[in-house]
């Protein structure tokens, strides 16, 4: 990819039979690093850089799955941080999920709503 701009990658890029580009990991992770530091949107930055959409798209996505925390096996207990008093106000419940989503209940007529939501996303 030629750039003018000094923070991107510049490495030569090999075309197959059918005239695909093929990329090297190196440049598609220089890329993916580049792409994080630049604070544009995904559609833009592969503008920007003379990609497919749809290639970065999938470049990205890979990172992500290589990067995603294992999930626990089906059936395995997950534990779930709950804290009484202070941190939800006085006689509050906080409720910490997996992945981070929390929730705080106020009313003990909330529970049961609260409980509906952790069975729902289980």
């Amino acid at each position: 990819m030629a750039s003018t701009n000094d923070d991107l990658p510049t490495t030569i890029i090999k075309s197959d039979r059918t005239g695909r580009l093929r990329y090297t990991q190196q440049y598609k992770d220089e890329v993916l690093a580049a792409y994080e530091a630049s604070g544009m949107s995904g559609p833009a930055f592969a503008e920007h850089c003379g990609l497919k959409y749809p290639t970065f798209a999938g470049w990205a996505a890979r990172r992500r799955r290589e990067n995603a925390p294992a999930e626990a096996p089906a059936g395995e207990q997950q534990f779930v941080l709950a804290e009484f008093g202070a941190p939800a106000g006085p006689g509050g419940l906080h409720v910490e999920l997996p992945g981070g989503a929390s929730a705080r209940l106020s009313d003990a007529g909330q529970v049961g709503l609260l409980a509906a939501l952790i069975r729902a996303l289980a």
